[in-house]
């Protein structure tokens, strides 16, 4: 109950893992059924592991939660199967079909607010456009389609495969070339298959596993082909989902196997920086050669994602790579740890719940008054950048992936293709103003 983000915003017992318990106990026992009203309980959970971390006696209730939703996705499986987006996935596409039809559309309103007056609040019923103050920015070019062939040149460093993931393919796409660009220059081979499809997170927090199998085994194929000493993703739910890629398979599959086998070599891209190609202290000597800062030093404070710190124990590798950028003071929000409240689809069939926690967590931030908010989720970044709006920060704060601070402080030179892309696509998602307090980069 003191570490659930729903309960501690609604104080509702059935907004906290005892009270989800003893209802699907119920359900278990005979004495209640599957319902739209448990449904709609179920739906209200963020999934973010704080309560099964925390909970002394080990009872792991994301996975029972997560397996009442599967169950409770079978009993009304005829008219979920309809369901567009879940259909999108099912043939194998990234949501961006679904993107791109709303989302052009809005391209000239990225990063602004949208006035209750406008056309677009009855074209685009949905809360992901309606409600939010910010429209998510999407890349005209997306990653995977405006990928060259030169950009997984060989090199005599380690093999490093890249899982884009959506939202790094199309809301920030500037995270994937900060990747590919800071790899490049450490020495290693970048292998980007262009037939990856969507990780399966989405798919499989509705309930969906058996499309959450269908996109694994096509990433499993996409991957199998090269040997590769690691693959990276740089967004906290995917490399979550596909650390666990084996539990969606039964344990004398073949498959199982073999999506084992991709969730052994998963590493997020920033730990991976760190503990294997030294990318700290390249940052530090970096730092040396610069000698004394004579401006006032550029404030970021990082927020933990949920799938990284709690899905993955990772909490240091970006802490130490903010640390290490020269100009940079990292400050530490008060609650780290907190969840900003995304939380995916929580985000899109909750959304005034999910704001109620971005509050909260606003608050932390705005206590250490930082000129950037990075955080390693796509999801966060939407929702921290919804924050940052709806206090009126725009000319103030930027919100962006860890890594683009780094590629921003390296600065190393690129070729002139990449550079074109590269200037092109670095700052989708990227919500800090011209002119804003936040305007001056690491030096």
């Amino acid at each position: 109950m003191s570490v659930c983000p729903v309960y501690q915003t609604t104080f509702k017992e059935t907004d906290v893992a005892r009270g989800r318990l003893a209802l699907l106990e119920s359900v278990q026992e005979g004495a209640t059924g599957w319902s739209e009203r448990l449904e709609e309980i179920l739906s209200r959970c963020l999934l973010c592991g704080a309560c099964t971390e925390n909970c002394v006696s080990k009872v792991d209730a994301n996975r029972i939660f997560q397996q009442a939703r599967q169950c409770l996705f079978e009993a009304a499986k005829d008219w979920r199967s309809n369901n567009p987006m879940m259909k999108s996935l099912r043939e194998g596409e990234l949501p961006g079909k679904l993107l791109l039809k709303g989302g052009a559309l809005l391209q000239g309103l990225l990063c602004t607010k949208i006035p209750q007056s406008s056309g677009l609040h009855l074209r685009f019923p949905l809360s992901f456009f309606t409600e939010r103050t910010v429209v998510p920015a999407l890349a005209w070019n997306p990653f995977l389609k405006a990928l060259g062939p030169e950009l997984a040149a060989n090199a005599k460093g380690l093999r490093v495969g890249f899982f884009v993931g959506c939202g790094a393919n199309y809301l920030f796409p500037g995270a994937a070339w900060a990747l590919v660009r800071i790899l490049r220059h450490m020495g290693a081979t970048v292998v980007i298959p262009k037939d990856q499809v969507c990780c399966g997170l989405p798919a499989f927090v509705a309930g969906d596993k058996d499309t959450a199998q269908k996109l694994a085994n096509k990433n499993i194929a996409a991957f199998r082909a090269s040997e590769l000493d690691a693959v990276l993703t740089v967004c906290a739910s995917c490399g979550a989902h596909l650390k666990n890629l084996g539990d969606l398979f039964e344990d004398d599959s073949l498959d199982k196997i073999a999506a084992q086998g991709l969730a052994e070599k998963h590493q997020d891209a920033m730990a991976f920086l760190v503990e294997n190609l030294g990318l700290e202290a390249h940052l530090e000597a970096l730092a040396s050669a610069r000698g004394p800062q004579g401006s006032p030093l550029y404030r970021v404070a990082y927020h933990d994602p949920c799938h990284l710190r709690i899905g993955q124990g990772i909490t240091e590798a970006p802490r130490k790579l903010m640390e290490a950028l020269p100009g940079v003071e990292l400050v530490e929000a008060p609650h780290p740890g907190q969840c900003c409240g995304h939380g995916g689809d929580f985000n899109l069939s909750h959304f005034e719940l999910s704001v109620e926690i971005l509050n909260r967590r606003m608050e932390d931030f705005q206590r250490v008054e930082p000129h950037a908010i990075v955080t390693g989720c796509t999801g966060c970044l939407l929702q921290l950048a919804e924050g940052v709006s709806r206090n009126g920060l725009e000319q103030e704060v930027r919100v962006c992936h860890p890594l683009i601070l780094v590629a921003e402080a390296m600065d190393f030179a690129a070729p002139v293709q990449e550079k074109q892309l590269a200037v092109r696509n670095a700052d989708n998602g990227d919500q800090r103003a011209p002119g804003a307090r936040g305007e001056r980069r690491p030096s």
